[in-house]
C-alpha cells in the first residue's frame, strides 16, 4: 500500500494491548477494499500483526478481526439520519444505533478498549450541533457552552477535534514557505513544529509518493503524445490494474 502502519498493539512480553489502535490497524488494511480479496486484506493483517503479537495474541486479535467484520457488514443495516433532518437529537439516535449493534459482537470491556474513544467523539459531535442548532443562545452564550463542551473532552478527542484546525493551518504556512523559496528541510522543519517529527516524516513520504506518480503520469502522456501503440504497453509496465482506474483522468 506504500506506507506503514503505526501504533502499538502489544506489551513488552508481545500480549495483545485492546485499545483502539488494533481497530487502525485493521482499517489501514481495509481502505484497500476493492483493491484486494477479503482473503488477501486477512492475509496481510496476519502477516502485519506476526511480527508483534505472540501466538496468544494473534489469536485474540482475529477474533477481534472477524467479530469487527461482521460488525461493519451489519452496519449497512443501520438507517443513515437524512440530510434535511440532521440534529444533535438525531445525530444521538444514530449513534445510538450503532452501539446497539456493536454490543451483539463485543463484551462490555471490549467496546471500551476498542471504541471508547470514537464514542466520546460522537458523543460531542451531536451535543455541538445541539448546542449549534439553538436559536435561543446568543453568541456569547454558544460560543461559551461549545468551549465548555470541547474541554470535557480526553485529551486524544481534543486533538482529533482541533486537528483539522491544525492541518489547515500547515497548508498554508507550507505554501507561504514554498512560495518565499523554501527548501524540502524548512518544508519538513515546519511540518515537525506543527505535528510533530512521526507525522511530518509521514508527509515527507507521501510527498515522494505523489512525486512518483506525477512522474510516471508525466512520462505515459508524453508517449501518448509520441507513439500511443507503445504508450499502451507502457501503461500496463507503470500501472498497477487500480491505478489504470485513476489514470483515466489524465487521458
Amino acid at each position: 500500500m506504500g506506507t506503514t502502519p503505526d501504533g502499538t498493539l502489544a506489551n513488552q512480553g508481545k500480549d495483545l494491548i485492546l485499545s483502539p489502535e488494533l481497530i487502525r490497524r485493521f482499517e489501514y488494511h481495509l481502505t484497500a477494499v476493492g483493491e484486494r480479496t477479503q482473503a488477501q486484506i486477512r492475509e496481510a493483517i496476519v502477516k502485519d500483526i506476526t511480527t508483534e503479537l505472540n501466538e496468544k495474541g494473534q489469536k485474540e486479535a482475529l477474533r477481534i478481526l472477524d467479530a469487527y467484520l461482521k460488525f461493519k457488514t451489519a452496519l449497512g443495516s443501520v438507517d443513515q439520519p437524512k440530510m434535511t433532518e440532521i440534529s444533535g437529537a438525531a445525530l444521538a439516535r444514530h449513534f445510538r444505533s450503532i452501539r446497539d449493534l456493536r454490543a451483539l459482537y463485543f463484551q462490555p470491556s471490549e467496546v471500551a478498549a476498542l471504541f471508547g474513544n470514537v464514542d466520546e467523539y460522537d458523543d460531542y459531535t451531536a451535543k455541538k450541533l445541539a448546542i449549534v442548532q439553538n436559536k435561543s443562545l446568543s453568541d456569547a452564550d454558544r460560543e461559551a457552552q461549545l468551549q465548555y463542551l470541547k474541554n470535557t473532552l480526553s485529551a486524544e478527542s481534543r486533538a482529533n477535534v482541533e486537528q483539522p484546525v491544525v492541518h489547515l493551518t500547515l497548508a498554508t504556512k507550507e505554501e507561504q514557505a514554498r512560495q518565499q523559496g523554501a527548501t524540502p528541510a524548512e518544508i519538513q522543519q515546519i511540518r515537525t513544529n506543527l505535528v510533530g517529527a512521526d507525522a511530518a516524516k509521514r508527509l515527507e513520504a507521501l510527498d515522494r509518493e505523489e512525486a512518483a506518480w506525477k512522474a510516471r503520469i508525466k512520462q505515459y502522456q508524453e508517449a501518448r503524445a509520441t507513439s500511443p501503440e507503445s504508450a499502451q504497453q507502457l501503461k500496463h509496465n507503470l500501472f498497477t490494474p487500480q491505478e489504470q482506474l485513476r489514470l483515466a483522468a489524465y487521458e
